[in-house]
């Protein structure tokens, strides 16, 4: 019994335990195996299962790179986990096996990856503030999520933080250059329209600087005519909608139209505002 026990406390720690049937019919022959862990797993080196646990020997003798013992194996692999959690990384990043065989595939070692992760942590301290706090705001990600980002951003991208990380560089350029605090279904949408911070950083100083021409004259008003909102302001100046842009189009228009009939008008780099009478 207590053979058996043994057995399967050993092929837990490895991660074989689906191969107890066949190493206990083994230890039934000759009980002293159990204590000879070393020759057992080379016993059945040649199974899948052993192969599919150990996947990251195979790329390593792919590359030249000497293969792993079960124990080197695992070590490695708590060391990796070790890291992790010292750096407080986010579960469900790098922590998978399958990132671990990556990892011994390409003979990383645990204290480089802490290596990459302080590098991550030292972007998130660097990151511009307003990136950062949109992050926190619109997703709730802390420091740790950051990190992970700039630490693999491709693996973000599968997982969806490359939108969520330029979702939020828009959102701080709609805050800083027009005030404009946006939802995250907003700034997604026009990351995915393709704006770039550079861009986002052009057009809300457009409607920052804008923000007489969407409000309404006092003849405007009074002929039934209303402000022009913040959603059509960002879908009409983004060209995202285009009855919006017809509708700022159009109110240019008419301000330039009653400036040529006599009147005056504030006008700025990005076109006609505020209609204002002759004298001011």
């Amino acid at each position: 019994m207590a053979a058996v026990d043994d057995l399967k406390a050993i092929l837990d720690y490895y991660g074989l335990g689906s191969l107890f049937d066949r190493l206990n019919k083994v230890i039934i022959d000759d009980p002293t195996l159990v204590k000879q862990p070393t020759f057992l797993l080379n016993s059945v080196r040649d199974t899948e299962i052993y192969k599919t646990r150990f996947k990251g020997n195979e790329a390593r003798r792919a590359k030249g790179l000497p293969e792993l013992s079960p124990a080197d194996y695992v070590a490695l692999e708590d060391g990796y986990r070790i890291a992790l959690r010292a750096n407080s990384m986010p579960k469900g990043f790098y922590d998978t096996q399958e990132d671990f065989n990556t990892f011994i595939g390409n003979d990383v070692r645990p204290d480089e990856l802490n290596q990459r992760i302080s590098r991550g942590y030292s972007a998130v301290m660097d990151a511009e503030p307003g990136t950062k706090a949109e992050l926190q705001r619109l997703y709730g990600l802390g420091d740790a999520d950051i990190a992970a980002f700039f630490i693999d951003p491709a693996r973000f991208q599968q997982s969806d933080a490359i939108r969520k990380a330029e979702s939020a560089k828009i959102a701080s350029e709609a805050r800083r250059q027009a005030g404009i605090t946006l939802e995250a279904q907003q700034a997604e949408a026009l990351a995915r329209e393709g704006v770039t911070r550079e861009a986002a950083q052009q057009r809300f100083a457009e409607i920052g600087m804008s923000q007489e021409l969407f409000q309404t004259t006092t003849a405007e008003a009074a002929a039934g005519e209303q402000a022009i909102g913040q959603a059509e302001q960002i879908a009409g100046t983004f060209g995202t909608n285009a009855e919006a842009r017809q509708k700022i189009t159009e109110r240019r228009r008419k301000r330039t139209a009653a400036f040529e009939a006599g009147g005056g008008l504030t006008t700025t780099q990005t076109g006609v505002t505020g209609l204002r009478t002759v004298g001011q």
